[in-house]
């Protein structure tokens, strides 16, 4: 089955403000197919991300987790889906706070909390936030990206 594309509509600057909320985005529930697709591209081999008998015994979790660099990714993926072509992430900063187990579900999102006061210099701040299915937070974070301007925009 292919997935319908998303169509990404532009987003500029002087289309948002300081309160903009990201659109949000689900995913999972995490499957051992996700956790070794994204181990072997990784080149990751930790018993951590794929072994549920080595984790319940040796980490004393009740299964594998999501990688870090996983949940990344997919948070990544939100932003520059959001700020599309034109735009560009500058800077990401996350912390982990809680892990993703298999059969989790992965829900991003975010809000604008501060936004450069000219359009000569469009950047715009994200405050972002991770949670799973039972609303349990599993990262936050900020980010700082760049927005092309409305052509003709009053700078």
């Amino acid at each position: 089955m292919t997935a319908t594309p998303q169509v990404i509509q532009p987003i500029y600057f002087e289309d948002v403000a300081v309160g903009t909320r990201l659109p949000t985005r689900e995913h999972g529930p995490l499957t051992i197919v996700d956790t070794v697709r994204w181990a072997g591209l990784q080149e990751n081999s930790q018993h951590l991300h794929f072994d549920r008998d080595h984790v319940r015994e040796h980490n004393g979790l009740r299964t594998f987790i999501a990688s870090g660099a996983y949940r990344q990714a997919l948070l990544m993926r939100l932003i520059t889906d959001w700020i599309g072509p034109r735009g560009m992430l500058c800077k990401l900063s996350l912390r982990h706070t809680y892990s993703t187990f298999e059969g989790d579900l992965i829900r991003f999102g975010g809000e604008v909390v501060e936004k450069s006061a000219t359009s000569d210099d469009p950047w715009l701040t994200c405050a972002l936030k991770g949670h799973n299915q039972d609303d349990r937070e599993i990262l936050t974070g900020r980010c700082t990206v760049r927005l092309p301007s409305r052509p003709n925009a009053a700078r």
